[in-house]
């Protein structure tokens, strides 16, 4: 059984979010902003805590709505996002909300027409430059994970798992699950991360924010370091 679950320690330093705002949804990638921007495209299984992880990330209680109902994200969401840094100064980009796949309460119709605008946005978004693939840290790997990741893969396009929900794990259980999702999905342990929504686990100092950084770093400056390795 998992232990009660502690407040986390805050950041000391490192890379944070430091500002995030709603810019506007999309039905279609024509009705997306500029690709002015780089992009990190986040996505998982409906239910699997996207909002929650967005604000929490963001500092933020409300940046994203929280639904009890699975599947009520519909469109692309997008948020500028600023992240910051002690030496490095300020990375701007923009936070893409995906909608959740597997179980939707929406009509049929709304559900088909999830793949074809998800599909078109990761296939032809030129500023996209990551995705976030979120995965229950409680539930199993699901075959639409795997699905993501083969279509990722032919795009070659860097990828990152967040584990949510790792507060209701114990320390030892959160690496006996991480290393069961690196490998169930074939990926380097580097690439797999625990976070909590309600600790702050996982967001900074050495977190999702400073894998986020690094990724856009080293797209903008080949030589500024390494970071998660790319799929």
């Amino acid at each position: 059984m998992a232990e009660p679950s502690k407040p986390e320690k805050s950041s000391t330093g490192g890379w944070r979010v430091t500002s995030a705002t709603f810019e506007r949804s999309a039905d279609k990638l024509g009705a997306a902003p500029p690709g002015d921007l780089p992009e990190i495209a986040v996505t998982g299984r409906s239910n699997v805590g996207k909002s929650s992880l967005l604000n929490a990330f963001a500092g933020q209680r409300a940046l994203a709505r929280v639904s009890s109902t699975p599947g009520r994200t519909q469109l692309l969401n997008f948020f500028r996002t600023t992240l910051r840094h002690p030496r490095h100064g300020d990375l701007a980009l923009r936070w893409v909300d995906l909608p959740g796949y597997g179980y939707a309460a929406a009509p049929h119709a709304v559900r088909a027409s999830f793949g074809p605008m998800i599909e078109g946005y990761l296939r032809k978004r030129e500023a996209l430059k990551g995705l976030v693939l979120l995965i229950d840290a409680r539930r199993e790997v699901s075959e639409y994970d795997h699905a993501l990741l083969e279509f990722m893969a032919d795009r070659a396009l860097w990828t990152v798992v967040a584990v949510t929900k790792a507060d209701k794990l114990s320390k030892s259980e959160r690496g006996l699950v991480t290393a069961g999702i690196a490998r169930a999905l074939q990926l380097p342990r580097g690439q797999v991360l625990v976070t909590s929504a309600t600790s702050g686990l996982g967001f900074t100092d050495g977190g999702l924010a400073e894998a986020l950084a690094r990724r856009l770093r080293a797209d903008s400056e080949p030589d500024a370091g390494d970071g998660a390795e790319e799929t």
